[in-house]
């Protein structure tokens, strides 16, 4: 009788070894749908599914954007919308693969790209625009994207009062905002770190507002309120100073380094000899012609150790060394992802129109030597006597926090992403 019961177990756990390989092929979900959309100077390709559309999986080859599919089964034709394809879109595929079913998007000439899954849907929308022709290509997908939203809790926009001191930082009572999406279980067993930088600190106080408001305090309040939002998410977040001293922006990439952070976010404000501008702008490390740009890293590198304005051609090495290595691809789409999400939720949450100044390149130093992708979030200018009353409020700060590790999450979740070819 043992005899018989061993063969049995050893008979029971040889199929169950023969079908468990068969269960995990078989696919999870079915891509049965294709259509594009044309909106304005932008294109809108949505890409339907019987069940959960699966993680984003995406890689450009080219002038070719790659959706990867796993455990997905086709069920469109090849060319799914032939004949429907204009410029900048020039040929869309779905390829059937045992191993790796994907969707080929191929586009013509320089393309700004941004991307999501949304999982209420069963959706994936990819949104394409020949570059700057849509200057907001992800706001759309943010919004679709992002948990319901109230509707905002004043008929007209919030007038913010600047406080008479702005250091004190007070967690309590956060504006109402959309529900934060949070890291899903996968992401949060790899244990996600971001190092936070609020800009400048001690005798660098870095640009001043004319009521006398410093960006080293707003900035510290914004990223402690950051480190905040990132924990409620299941995020793992840390400053590179907590207080009021000095760091040298060679020592703020080597503590992030040193730490091992997944990721680098510098929080900084902005100034404009024009006090007219506003908005928000999200940097990522490399070199640029655009001299308001280079004007503003001037400003931001002066206190870098050894660094001034006369050693730009030192920094431009370095960059052109480092440009090969570098996570510019990540860091671009992160940048993209901030402006577009801080944007849609201060403009639904507190009713106001904020200026989305988009992502850009930028030679700061303080990015230089990050082993992570990193990126500098110029929160809105300290030259506008009404944006840096906003800056210094905690409704406002809390909810451009809340949105930025909002788009953080989404970058670790990878269900949202956004760049160019």
């Amino acid at each position: 009788m043992t005899r018989k019961l061993t063969a049995l177990a050893v008979a029971i756990a040889t199929i169950g070894a023969m079908v468990a390989p068969v269960r995990a092929n078989v696919p999870a979900s079915v891509l049965t749908s294709a259509k594009i959309e044309h909106r304005g100077p932008t294109l809108e390709l949505h890409f339907g599914f019987s069940g959960p559309a699966p993680r984003l999986d995406l890689s450009t080859h080219g002038s070719e954007i790659w959706i990867a599919l796993g455990h997905t089964r086709i069920a469109i034709p090849p060319r799914p919308l032939f004949g429907s394809e204009t410029a900048p879109i020039s040929s869309v595929r779905a390829i059937q693969s045992d191993t790796n079913s994907r969707i080929v998007v191929e586009v013509i000439g320089k393309s700004d790209y941004a991307i999501a899954r949304l999982r209420d849907r069963n959706e994936i929308v990819l949104r394409v625009a020949t570059t700057g022709a849509d200057p907001n290509i992800a706001a759309p997908i943010i919004v679709h994207n992002s948990p319901r939203r109230p509707a905002p809790s004043v008929a007209r926009p919030v007038v913010f009062a600047a406080a008479e001191n702005p250091r004190p930082v007070s967690l309590a009572q956060p504006v109402a905002a959309p529900a934060p999406v949070v890291l899903n279980e996968d992401n949060r067993q790899a244990g996600h770190f971001v190092m936070i930088d609020p800009g400048h600190g001690g005798y660098d106080p870095g640009t001043e507002s004319s009521a006398g408001v410093m960006e080293k305090d707003l900035a510290l309040q914004i990223a402690t309120r950051l480190k905040a939002a990132l924990e409620a998410r299941g995020i793992r977040a840390e400053l590179t100073r907590s207080t009021d001293v000095f760091i040298s922006l060679a020592e703020r990439t080597r503590i992030a380094n040193s730490a091992g952070a997944d990721l680098f976010v510098s929080i900084h404000i902005n100034s404009s000899p024009n006090t007219d501008t506003t908005g928000i702008e999200v940097y990522y490390l490399n070199n640029t012609t655009d001299r308001a740009t280079i004007r503003l890293a001037r400003m931001e590198n002066g206190g870098a150790d050894g660094y001034g304005t006369s050693n730009d051609s030192n920094l431009n090495y370095i960059l052109t060394d480092l440009r090969q290595n570098y996570k510019a691809i990540e860091a671009s789409s992160l940048a993209r992802m901030i402006d577009a999400q801080t944007v849609a939720d201060l403009d639904s949450g507190l009713g106001l129109n904020v200026n989305a100044l988009g992502a850009k390149m930028g030679p700061f130093y303080v990015l230089v030597g990050a082993h992570m992708p990193a990126v500098l979030v110029e929160c809105g200018f300290m030259s506008n006597a009404t944006e840096a009353a906003r800056l210094a409020s905690p409704q406002y700060q809390d909810v451009l926090a809340g949105a930025t590790a909002t788009a953080v999450a989404h970058y670790f979740n990878g269900d949202l992403a956004a760049g160019d070819l």
